[in-house]
């Protein structure tokens, strides 16, 4: 008897900042302000996260974390999520402490984040594993992520930057500026018409429809997988560095050697600049 009491003294503590319906789960559903031009900040892990913009002017915040255990669970956890207003902005923390050391028996987590926003609400998202999926934001987006899956529906801001290590991302859409800092991922976009584009892959493919824009500049550096342009429309210079890399083009050739090739669309004047080492490169229109 002794022992069953020690055991059950080290099994799973969790605390919550809302009300719980038993032991290890968190559940929050309340509406939140933002500003017209405010930015909503997202801070989460291992979780799937749905954001949908709407012609809404607040912010419905609903979270569900369900853990179910059979057995012993040791160590201890605390776990909770701060929402606060800030100046027009809305900030969403999740705070984790401690954790699960052991388990004999079994251990399930569910963890869902669906935010409703106002459409042109700017976002920030800080995670750790998971997989996010956004729909109809419009303001600009910015994403560090570890191991996610991204996927932007018919997102039409003018401002894109997002960083992944180890995940896929893909967009149906996108104009403005494309930041890249991508590790271990593929990327594939489709329907965009981008002005600027900066992007940094190693080991990973970059596959993407875009227009280039009068006086466009767009950089990608490749190692190791592929980089897939399609032109839908404009046009303009590709300068292409490459090291062990195969080429392939619609377009005319100008210049060509062993590490550096030149290729003209015959109209507009973006410039491409590419470089890939171990790549792949093709155009195509």
């Amino acid at each position: 008897m002794k022992t069953i009491l020690t055991l059950s003294a080290l099994t799973l503590a969790i605390t919550v900042s809302a009300q719980s319906a038993k032991e290890g789960d968190f559940h929050l559903d309340k509406e939140y302000k933002l500003s017209a031009t405010g930015t909503i900040k997202l801070d989460v892990s291992d979780a799937k996260v749905f954001i949908v913009g709407s012609a809404r002017s607040t912010v419905h915040v609903k979270i569900d974390r369900s853990v179910t255990t059979k057995g012993l669970v040791f160590g201890q956890q605390e776990f909770r999520v701060d929402v606060a207003e800030q100046d027009g902005d809305l900030s969403i923390r999740e705070y984790s402490h401690g954790s699960v050391s052991g388990i004999v028996g079994y251990y399930n987590e569910k963890y869902t984040i669906n935010l409703e926003v106002p459409q042109g609400a700017s976002l920030i998202i800080d995670g750790d594993d998971g997989d996010y999926f956004l729909k109809s934001v419009d303001g600009s987006i910015e994403l560090d992520l570890d191991d996610a899956d991204i996927e932007l529906t018919n997102c039409k801001g003018n401002r894109f930057d997002i960083k992944l290590d180890d995940g896929d991302l893909r967009m149906d859409t996108g104009k403005g500026s494309l930041e890249i800092d991508a590790d271990d991922a593929d990327v594939e976009i489709t329907n965009a018409s981008f002005e600027r584009i900066n992007a940094q892959l190693d080991d990973g493919d970059f596959v993407i429809e875009t227009s280039l824009a009068e006086n466009g500049s767009y950089r990608v550096n490749l190692q190791d997988g592929l980089v897939a342009m399609k032109i839908l429309s404009g046009g303009g210079r590709f300068e292409i560095r490459h090291d062990n890399a195969g080429i392939s083009t619609d377009f005319e050739v100008v210049e060509r050697s062993e590490n550096h090739t030149i290729v003209n669309t015959g109209n507009g004047n973006a410039r491409v600049d590419i470089r890939a080492d171990d790549a792949r490169v093709r155009l195509t229109k």
